[in-house]
């Protein structure tokens, strides 16, 4: 089930394959890339799992990092086996989880609380070997999709801040960089003595921002203050960008590369990477929501 909401973003505006064994993939300086896997599921289909690995070493559009969806009821023999074969590959695999009910205290459909992924974590580490253990936490917690948030601002940024620090307190001693997804427009919303933009920042190891729109000047347009209140409170934060493949968002034609071509965006990411590394020496890299509409995109 997805948890990543890009309607709110609009507010204000089986046996390891036998792959050769790699080093994770130096990108040129501004080249790195990102994806969520909502579906882990198919991590326990060989098949999906061998197109996936195609799909994101491709020579055309090299990924680096995945960011995978939790799931502890598959076990972890999957878990191992696909992050060894991604390894293997030259791929990162940081651990996905959040859900917007957290913030109440409360869970999706009956989903796992906070403290149900973290004890799996801790656990899935301690027994994975080397080439399975994750690579890192993501967070993708989002209080802003909820009805009352208008209404409850204070008190879900609060509530937000309560949850990185208590997801910090089990990843540092693990060594696990934690991240977490935030919206562009953070930087009207206060939480603390600052924004939600940079309040974070001290338990975090990196953030990527949700700035979801389908050319490059505009998607640059709405980073670029984002950029700027980072690299203000710590230069050496890490900062990931992002964009929207999703066909399912409200306003899509604004936000979305939904019905352009592979080869448009492409060409488009290019640009934002040069231009957002010239603005932010910290800047990281792009992060491409998800892999199953990525997948829809041709041409």
């Amino acid at each position: 089930m997805k948890m990543h909401w890009c309607t709110p973003l609009l507010a204000l505006a089986a046996p390891v394959l036998s792959l050769p064994v790699t080093a994770p993939r130096s990108a040129t300086a501004g080249s790195t890339r990102a994806i969520w896997l909502w579906n882990s599921n198919i991590i326990q289909d060989d098949s999906q799992v061998q197109k996936f690995i195609s799909k994101m070493t491709s020579a055309d559009h090299p990924f680096e990092t995945v960011l995978a969806l939790i799931d502890r009821d598959m076990g972890n023999a999957p878990w191992q086996s696909f992050i060894q074969k991604c390894t293997a590959a030259g791929l990162k695999v940081e651990g996905l989880m959040g859900d917007k009910q957290w913030i109440k205290g409360q869970t999706t459909e009956d989903g796992p609380t906070l403290e149900h992924e973290l004890n799996w974590i801790q656990a899935y580490q301690a027994s994975a070997p080397s080439d399975a253990k994750l690579t890192g936490i993501h967070l993708d917690v989002e209080p802003w999709a909820l009805e009352d948030f208008e209404a409850n601002k204070a008190q879900y940024v609060s509530s937000l801040q309560s949850i990185v620090s208590r997801v910090k307190k089990v990843t540092q001693p693990l060594n696990l960089p934690l991240g977490a997804d935030l919206p562009f427009w953070g930087n009207t919303v206060p939480c603390g003595n600052a924004n939600l933009d940079t309040c974070l920042l001290k338990d975090l190891d990196y953030v990527t921002f949700m700035t979801y729109r389908n050319t490059a000047d505009s998607l640059l347009g709405i980073a670029d203050p984002v950029l700027k209140a980072v690299k203000a409170v710590d230069s050496s934060k890490p900062v990931w960008l992002s964009v929207e493949t999703s066909s399912e968002c409200a306003d899509v034609d604004l936000i979305s590369y939904a019905g352009k071509t592979l080869s448009k965006m492409l060409s488009d990411l290019v640009k934002i990477d040069t231009s957002a590394k010239q603005k932010a020496a910290s800047f990281a890299g792009i992060a491409v929501h998800s892999y199953e509409d990525f997948l829809t995109m041709s041409g």
